[in-house]
Order: C-alpha cells, then structure tokens, then sequence
C-alpha cells in the first residue's frame, strides 16, 4: 500500500521519479520493522515524498510549532528517531533544512511510540 501511495504521486507528476525511488527505498530498507503501524508510514512516507521534492524543486519548507518540537525533543524515540534520521538522510536525494528535519524526526518518534 505503501509504494501503491507513492505511484500514485509519482504517476500524477507530483514527485519526480528520484523522490519516488527515494521512499520507496526507504521503505523497503529502513521501514519494514514497523508494518504494523500503517497509518503512521503512510502520513510519514507522504509527508517524507512531498517535502523531498519541496526541497529538491527549491519551494519554501515549512516549520514545526515550537511547543510540538519540545514534545519530540523530550519523547523516548528521539534518539532512536534521530538515528534512523541519518539513515535516511544519507539516501535522500536533497539536504534537508532544519525546519523540515523536526517534521520528519515527530513522525519518526510516533513510530517509536
């Protein structure tokens, strides 16, 4: 359902097709442990394909609410969160700004919930 999600996208020329081959090896490699939580990978492979190519096309990133970023900060996952992070950065076809990386480091937490 997940790489059906990015397709979708792709094939509707709302990602290139290096975002697409992005996330979907992301999903492949680095999101298979949480399966189970399917709804949570699907906001966060979405989310993950719309701001990478934000990124890569040079549009405006958004920021995180500063008291939702302190929750993320004192989460129990941030480490993990932060960790997987790294990986995922060291795949992504951009360099993501700090404002898109506390995005992506909430969604990561929630995974770790």
């Amino acid at each position: 359902m997940l790489k059906e999600r990015i397709s979708i996208l792709e094939n509707a020329g709302v990602i290139s097709a290096e975002v697409a081959e992005f996330v979907n090896q992301v999903i492949d490699e680095d999101l298979v442990a949480f399966m189970d939580k399917e709804s949570i990978l699907e906001m966060f492979t979405t989310h993950l394909a719309m701001a990478a190519q934000r990124i890569c096309t040079g549009q405006e990133v958004e920021t995180l609410d500063e008291s939702i970023w302190n929750e993320v900060v004192n989460s129990s996952g941030i480490h993990q969160a932060e960790k997987l992070y790294e990986t995922l950065m060291e795949k992504s076809p951009c360099t993501f700004p700090e404002g898109e990386k506390r995005f992506l480091l909430m969604h990561l937490c929630n995974l770790y919930q």
